[in-house]
């Protein structure tokens, strides 16, 4: 009987909680939203230790440079520092985000958008599909994923 009753309240319990994250899918939208922006102003910033507290220990990147897939939060800010050591002391860069998409499904989100980056003469657009999960009630990238130069829409 004890087992029983235990069964039941742990599905109380996780029901509980799976409803009250289904229930303001908007407002976890929003979170993910500010938590890309967040990283990008701490990329363009060059804060790599704060680009870090968005990520989760074992998040991964596609680097479509190399064709190979970057695995854990090092890895990937590595990766970043490399990108960021490509740009010159005052050379003028501009980067924006257009067109995001924030889907949430419990504790899990993904988010389509493009990136548009000019510096130092050279103009990209790149593709980006990035996926979250909530731990302790904040959200992490756990993946991200970048395809380069694609046409303008």
């Amino acid at each position: 009987m004890r087992l029983l009753a235990s069964a039941f309240l742990t599905s109380v319990v996780v029901s509980c909680s799976s409803t009250e994250l289904h229930r303001d899918p908007e407002a976890s939208s929003r979170q993910v939203v500010e938590t890309i922006m967040s990283m990008y102003q701490a990329f363009q910033q060059a804060d790599l230790p704060k680009v870090g507290k968005y990520l989760s220990e074992d998040s991964t990147c596609y680097d479509a440079t190399q064709s190979v897939l970057l695995i854990g939060r090092k890895a990937v800010l590595d990766h970043f520092g490399a990108i960021l050591a490509q740009h010159k002391p005052g050379e003028a860069w501009e980067s924006s985000i257009e067109g995001m998409n924030v889907t949430t499904v419990g504790e899990l989100a993904y988010a389509t958008y493009r990136v548009r980056t000019s510096a130092g003469g050279m103009h990209s657009v790149a593709a980006v599909t990035h996926v979250f999960q909530r731990r302790g009630g904040v959200w992490l990238a756990i993946h991200l994923h970048r395809s380069w130069n694609i046409p303008p829409k």
